[in-house]
């Protein structure tokens, strides 16, 4: 016959919480193996719980074209977004040539911030290539600039027979040259930041506007020292000038390659020669980025010197370039235009 299992005296249950007689329903206490194991456990759990909190959010990435673009981003982003430059150092916009291997920057960005106006024409092939991944938000930091700022009318050296200015088939895109004009671009960059990540947008904000007061004290120092030399004409390698001239008062007449890698003929160079004797043109301006052999050649026929003038669109990959690099040509225009 069956028997029942005996009652459990007082003594082999546990107590109630209450410590005033039997438990109910209690789970039985954890055995010495199970205690060691937890015990074992509880340095890992608190390496991945510290692991966890240590790791910072993923920021936001952001791609720039060129130089000066990348220096008004850098400065707007702060630490709080990942900026990366797609042109190397030592190479400029009118340069680049879109490759695979540039592929990755593009497809890894979340904006892409460019110039705009003509000055990035690679930019169709490169969005094109990046249409299987998930291709950037691309924004142009020189949209909504007036129209009455924009510059298409351009200093034209008139050969017999010809008249009236040279124009462009749209705007001429080195707007970065003027200060006040690099402001607004700085606004635009602060915009798109702000709407793709707006979790940051204080700190966006904070940031562009101490940069913009960085601007307007550049633009204030270039226009003080630079109003002596009111009026004074000169001639550049390129028309990359134009905006920087308008804002300081200088009169550009003419370049020597209007079109950029375009050697100019002979008639084209005798006519040059010629307006600069009769402006009294006295130093002639080339680029880093071009060889300044066709300049001293002029300069050797027209006996005046040649200094550089830096385009910035090339150089050291570093947020404070622009400004270093506006301040170099300020040192370079005092030199030859007092």
């Amino acid at each position: 016959m069956n028997q029942l299992p005996p009652k459990p005296s007082a003594d082999d249950v546990p107590p109630s919480p209450s410590g005033r007689g039997p438990g109910r329903g209690r789970k039985a206490p954890p055995s010495p193996r199970n205690r060691l194991l937890a015990l074992a456990l509880l340095p890992l759990l608190a390496f991945s719980a510290s692991t966890r909190a240590a790791e910072p959010a993923t920021k936001l990435r952001v791609l720039t074209s060129f130089l000066p673009v990348y220096c008004f981003t850098a400065n707007v982003a702060g630490d709080h977004a990942e900026v990366e430059n797609l042109l190397p150092a030592n190479v400029g916009p009118h340069d680049y040539q879109f490759a695979p291997r540039d592929l990755r920057k593009l497809s890894g960005a979340q904006l892409f911030i460019v110039n705009g106006h003509g000055m990035e024409d690679w930019l169709a092939k490169a969005m094109k290539a990046a249409k299987g991944s998930q291709p950037p938000t691309v924004i142009e930091a020189y949209a909504g600039v007036p129209k009455a700022r924009l510059i298409t009318e351009l200093p034209h050296i008139h050969l017999p027979g010809e008249h009236g200015h040279h124009h462009h088939d749209g705007p001429n895109p080195h707007l970065w040259l003027d200060p006040t004009l690099a402001a607004h671009a700085v606004t635009n960059i602060l915009a798109a930041l702000q709407k793709a990540d707006p979790k940051n947008a204080a700190g966006y904000a904070a940031n562009a506007a101490r940069y913009v007061e960085r601007l307007h004290a550049l633009d204030r120092d270039l226009a003080a020292a630079l109003a002596p030399a009111k009026g004074r004409r000169i001639v550049t390698y390129h028309h990359a000038f134009p905006y920087f001239t308008r804002r300081y008062g200088l009169d550009l007449i003419g370049v020597i390659e209007e079109v950029p890698d375009n050697e100019p003929s002979a008639k084209y160079l005798a006519a040059l020669l010629k307006v600069m004797r009769e402006k009294d043109v006295r130093v002639i301006f080339t680029e880093p980025q071009f060889s300044p052999k066709l300049a001293q050649r002029i300069s050797r026929d027209a006996k005046v010197p040649v200094a550089e003038l830096d385009t910035l669109e090339t150089g050291p990959l570093k947020p404070t370039a622009y400004e270093e690099g506006l301040r170099r040509n300020l040192n370079t225009l005092l030199r030859h235009l007092k």
